[in-house]
């Protein structure tokens, strides 16, 4: 009998010790500790699309993150103000440096060939582009911030003003 208690007691410290390193264990994987590990740093991205005019043909804000991808496919019927458009948008956001991104972009309007490169962005600071490609050209303006800054209220207030 008094072999078995300090087996048993053992036994007991090692299931207690296995729990601890399960519950640890999950919060690393699936807690707040992963996600800020794993996952980049949430942005938002606010674009203008203009024709060579200077008529705006799409605003859209878009939600990613550093180093993933951002798809939008806009299919916008023709309307009592606007004219039909369908566009493809890809995002690349990729870090440069402490706080600069390096944005790959890809555009492409109803069935003509797609407009491609990259563009540095800083946070906040709104970077226009000419894209040069099939039929008129098209000017693209970016700005980026990340979430919480005051870059990103910025462009959420400046959003709610232009809507009423």
């Amino acid at each position: 009998m008094a072999s078995r208690l300090p087996r048993r007691a053992l036994a007991c410290a090692c299931a207690l010790f296995g729990l601890f390193l399960g519950f640890v264990g999950t919060d690393v994987v699936f807690g707040e500790s992963a996600s800020s590990s794993l996952r980049g740093a949430a942005l938002l991205f606010s674009v203008e699309l203009r024709d060579d005019a200077g008529a705006l043909l799409a605003n859209p804000l878009l939600v990613g993150e550093e180093g993933r991808k951002v798809h939008l496919d806009l299919d916008r019927p023709m309307g009592p103000r606007s004219e039909p458009l369908r566009m493809s948008l890809d995002l690349d956001p990729r870090p440069v440096g402490a706080s600069d991104l390096c944005v790959g972009y890809r555009l492409s309007l109803a069935d003509d060939e797609p407009r491609s490169g990259r563009v540095g962005l800083s946070p906040g600071q709104p970077r226009s582009v000419r894209l040069d490609g099939p039929g008129e050209p098209l000017r693209m303006r970016l700005v980026v911030a990340r979430a919480g800054s005051p870059e990103f209220t910025r462009i959420l207030r400046a959003r709610r003003a232009r809507l009423g």
